[in-house]
């Protein structure tokens, strides 16, 4: 039997209740946040038992290894015993094809950024670091691309969409995920802004167009790995480690500053195309939802 066979259930005010956007996000949180914090604990106890320090590039893939399980693991069982239904945005079969293309996508974006940017004179290599600098890197990316998109795409934003619609979930997701940076080293409230314009709403659009979290996740490991891990600049404001070794002589305003090209009008500018794009296919496919008021006044 599947787990979704054991699924809670309650008289129909109960399950009302249950269902609501709003009852079913908290509980989303709350199984999110409890198995990432049961993730923590494990790690640190196997990390301990194994005699592997917690900063070192072991240390790291056992930190990734855990909490990436464990945030899906959340995510799995809160869809199964509360929704009621298989993970459907996660499907295993799209897994390793969207995942890549996702992480080409990323990879051929910050490539055309950091490329614009050569251009105009405020990115210089000035050497090359050893391979094994990418590896730390990498093992973030995927951690964070995994962590965070179920989260922001696969909790806030699929079950906001229900509620309110795609249009606002869209907005409003996007600065949630923008702001959540605003706590990193260097961060502006400009970063923020810029995070919420780009990363925010491609990586939402993405969702809505294939209702898959494969690709954003992609994206978001490759945006990571190629702007830190490849090209040497900060990630939303962290400290510079890639295989390039690399300096950003221009203005702030297109290198992005101490906080990293995340935060330059360059990338604003590639990703508010590309995000127009994403919303006119998805205008085209008819893959918006509406809010809930707009379907009861439909149905009336």
């Amino acid at each position: 039997m599947a787990l979704y066979d054991f699924a809670l259930r309650f008289p129909d005010k109960g399950m009302r209740i249950l269902r609501f956007p709003l009852t079913r996000l908290i509980l989303a949180l709350v199984f999110f946040a409890a198995f990432v914090f049961g993730g923590i604990v494990l790690k640190d106890i196997i990390l301990n038992v194994i005699n592997i320090e917690d900063g070192t590039i072991a240390g790291q893939a056992v930190q990734m290894a855990f909490l990436s399980a464990f945030a899906w693991l959340g995510y799995w069982i809160y869809c199964g015993l509360v929704e009621g239904r298989p993970v459907y945005e996660m499907d295993k079969r799209k897994l390793a094809r969207q995942t890549l293309y996702g992480f080409l996508l990323g990879f051929g974006f910050i490539s055309a950024i950091m490329l614009i940017i050569w251009f105009s004179g405020g990115y210089r290599v000035t050497g090359f670091n050893p391979f094994i600098t990418m590896v730390p890197v990498l093992i973030m990316s995927v951690q964070a691309g995994i962590m965070e998109e179920i989260l922001t795409r696969g909790i806030l934003f699929r079950i906001m969409e229900e509620g309110v619609g795609t249009w606002l979930a869209v907005t409003v997701s996007a600065l949630i995920f923008g702001f959540m940076h605003i706590w990193n080293a260097n961060a502006t409230v400009f970063s923020s802004i810029s995070i919420a314009l780009t990363a925010g709403v491609i990586l939402a659009m993405l969702y809505v167009i294939t209702r898959q979290l494969w690709i954003p996740i992609g994206l978001h490991m490759g945006w990571n790995f190629t702007l830190g891990g490849i090209y040497g600049a900060p990630v939303s404001g962290g400290d510079a480690a890639g295989l390039l070794k690399a300096e950003f002589p221009g203005p702030e305003w297109l290198t992005g500053g101490s906080f990293g090209p995340e935060a330059s009008v360059v990338t604003v500018a590639v990703f508010i195309v590309f995000g127009a794009f994403l919303v006119r296919k998805g205008i085209i496919d008819q893959s918006f939802i509406k809010p809930i008021w707009r379907n009861k006044r439909d149905k009336d």
